[in-house]
């Protein structure tokens, strides 16, 4: 199968790449390619049978939505000449989604707070209602809508996906290994035990590649790591160095998880890969700097 990854060059996206290209033909396209100059003839030449859009700009600051911004340009309007390229073709389409289209769930009501986590009352339903903070959380929805132009479309929200590599552009995953690796202090707000489910994102490319293989089409779907993998950001410090030095902040941040529901449901896929089985092949990648795109 030829694939076509759109965001082939960012921290989930360069892992999605390693991961197909064992088993595909994966073509990638980055930010020099520009989403808006991908068109119906190209992908038409490229003979691509399937596209995953993992392009974005991601703006967590900003709260508005504004016109012509590059959240906008790639997130919104990139979407639009994505659809536009694919349209009347027989190409199926994953639009990877985020967590952020439903804002803070999560208040002080919500968890239970022990020494190391606040443990969530419940998790994450893929019926929550949508409640974007921020623009990045704004356009990704304005983005769903968008593909439903296109029949042949699944959009997957993920809550937080990791590689087991490292990324110039950074995330907090790789970030937090990084700095306690090197004995530095690591920041935390509300005392670091806000959960994350997060989920290896092998687990993401097994399951894109059942949705691609099914015939199920119009569909958006929640997935996260599962209770196996739910950690606060805190056990996950702990996990590394037991005697990290944290500089605690302020925030109001209680955690995010979804229940993995009706992708169980539809597709009857649970993620396999533990992350503290996996964290000893992460540490060591971290420590030699290797990426997943060499």
């Amino acid at each position: 199968m030829r694939i076509l990854l759109i965001g082939y060059e960012g921290y989930v996206g360069s892992g999605l790449f390693r991961y197909l290209s064992n088993k595909n033909e994966v073509v990638g396209w980055g930010r020099k390619d520009n989403i808006l100059n991908l068109k119906a003839h190209t992908l038409k030449d490229l003979q691509i049978s399937a596209v995953i859009n993992c392009g974005v700009i991601m703006d967590r600051v900003s709260p508005n939505f504004v016109t012509e911004s590059p959240s906008d340009r790639v997130n919104v309007i990139g979407m639009r000449s994505l659809i536009s390229a694919i349209k009347d073709s027989e190409i199926k389409l994953i639009h990877i989604s985020t967590k952020d289209v439903f804002g803070n769930v999560y208040s002080k009501s919500d968890v239970e707070e022990s020494v190391d986590v606040f443990t969530p009352h419940f998790l994450i339903d893929d019926s929550q209602p949508f409640s974007p903070e921020t623009i990045y959380g704004k356009t990704k929805l304005m983005a769903e809508y968008i593909a439903e132009s296109h029949p042949l479309t699944n959009v997957i929200r993920l809550s937080s996906c990791y590689t087991d590599f490292d990324h110039h552009r950074g995330h907090w995953i790789p970030n937090i290994i990084k700095s306690l690796l090197k004995k530095n202090p690591v920041t935390i707000t509300n005392k670091g035990k806000q959960v994350r489910d997060i989920l290896h994102v092998n687990d993401l490319g097994q399951l894109i590649i059942k949705i691609i293989e099914s015939d199920k089409f119009g569909e958006k779907i929640n997935i996260g790591g599962g209770p196996d993998n739910l950690f606060s950001v805190l056990q996950i410090i702990n996990m590394v160095d037991l005697n990290a030095k944290i500089i605690e902040a302020e925030g109001n941040d209680y955690g995010f998880a979804f229940n993995n529901r009706l992708v169980m449901e539809l597709f009857n896929w649970t993620p396999k890969i533990l992350f503290e089985e996996n964290l000893s092949v992460l540490k060591e990648n971290l420590i030699k700097g290797k990426t997943a795109i060499s």
